[in-house]
């Protein structure tokens, strides 16, 4: 069990930065980081990005220095290394995900791409008025965002589906992509009914100006997000709005 570090080559915000890792568990290097006082902030999904003036402290502490290109071979080595494109952040990995069959993982990302990936199977939509958030009925009792199956067409089309069922006219929002939840199933199971390995649950967004009609759903003050949707696997893409 080892914290490994590369050296502040990554240029960013006007300093340069450190990639700081565990080859164990993402457990090990948040009780690393947490002692060392780096900010939750800086958890990047399978790595704490870490500004080049704490690099020697650091190393103090007990994070062995190595090379750049050693931090990612030590990634893949232990299973720790998500993939995800540019300008998007993982914000909450989930290994065994408890949800999802033995040996699976999911991973909560929040995107600035313009399309989904060509994986997703699923699309929902985040429908903010003001501090309001447009929310659905679920068969078991709860809430949960409006959503829809992508079966043919593209997720984007879906998504133009969804807001043309959900208030008469696919051009009364003009959705982007907020994130999505990865699921990463190894191999088919039997308990399991989406494509493997990788299955993406896409969460699209948009400001409603005007009124929705009284079948669309229920608004959920902005002080109630939290309390009634904090269970949903996509609700970290809500909760850091911050980065969409």
């Amino acid at each position: 069990m080892t914290i490994w570090i590369d050296p502040p080559a990554w240029p960013a915000h006007g300093r340069l930065w450190s990639h700081l890792v565990s080859d164990t568990s993402y457990d090990e290097l948040h009780d690393f980081a947490a002692a060392q006082g780096l900010p939750s902030r800086g958890f990047e999904g399978d790595h704490y990005d870490v500004p080049e003036e704490r690099y020697a402290a650091l190393v103090s502490a007990g994070a062995t220095p190595v090379d750049g290109r050693e931090v990612v071979r030590i990634l893949q080595r232990s299973g720790l290394r998500i993939q995800k494109r540019r300008h998007e952040r993982v914000v909450r990995p989930v290994p065994d995900a408890p949800w999802l069959p033995p040996g699976s993982r999911a991973d909560v990302i929040t995107s600035r791409q313009d399309e989904a990936p060509a994986n997703t199977v699923v699309v929902r939509l985040a429908v903010l008025r003001g501090a309001d958030l447009l929310v659905v009925g679920r068969p078991d009792g709860g809430w949960d965002l409006p959503s829809r199956r992508v079966v043919e067409e593209t997720p984007a089309d879906a998504v133009r589906v969804l807001v043309a069922e959900l208030l008469g006219t696919p051009d009364a929002l003009s959705p982007r992509l907020a994130g999505y939840v990865r699921n990463t199933v190894p191999r088919p199971s039997p308990d399991y009914p989406w494509p493997t390995p990788k299955a993406c649950f896409a969460v699209y967004t948009d400001h409603l100006v005007g009124a929705a009609g009284d079948d669309a759903g229920s608004w959920l003050p902005s002080g109630q997000w939290a309390t009634v949707l904090g269970e949903r696997h996509w609700w970290p893409v809500l909760e850091r709005r911050d980065l969409w």
